[in-house]
């Protein structure tokens, strides 16, 4: 057991200033994140590795979410054209994306807060948020 790093160890290298601004960062999808990286940028000071992980995972992520949407609504607006098939995929997606379910949110808005939030309380508690697909491409840039 000599080889295992203890949580508090691990959590001490990184700041408070970088948990608060990662979190700031996967809270607002990306935004303050971005500006961070060009005001630490003019100033000529450099990102921690924990802080542009997760400011390049926020951005990447909703970035992704975002063009999804987009690629899907053109697909809907194709869809909907076919006569039986049209209505009941219309219906589907009335569910999925304009049905408040909780707290006035569908399910998709939710899913993505939801994911959000995760992020965001992962990197305020010094952890790397583990996205499948996503963290690994993010570590390799």
């Amino acid at each position: 057991m000599r080889s295992y790093k203890s949580y508090r160890t691990y959590v001490s290298y990184i700041t408070m200033q970088d948990k608060i601004f990662s979190c700031l960062s996967c809270l607002t999808y990306g935004l303050t994140g971005f500006l961070w990286i060009i005001i630490s940028h003019l100033r000529g000071q450099s990102l921690s590795s924990f802080a542009r992980f997760h400011v390049f995972q926020s951005i990447f992520v909703f970035i992704a979410i975002y063009v999804v949407g987009l690629i899907l609504n053109i697909l809907l607006g194709i869809v909907q054209i076919m006569p039986f098939i049209g209505a009941f995929i219309i219906n589907i997606v009335y569910f999925l994306k304009g049905y408040p379910l909780i707290f006035g949110l569908s399910a998709i808005p939710l899913l993505i807060q939801g994911l959000s939030i995760y992020m965001a309380v992962s990197a305020f508690l010094g952890k790397y948020a583990e996205i499948p697909g996503v963290s690994e491409t993010v570590r390799k840039m």
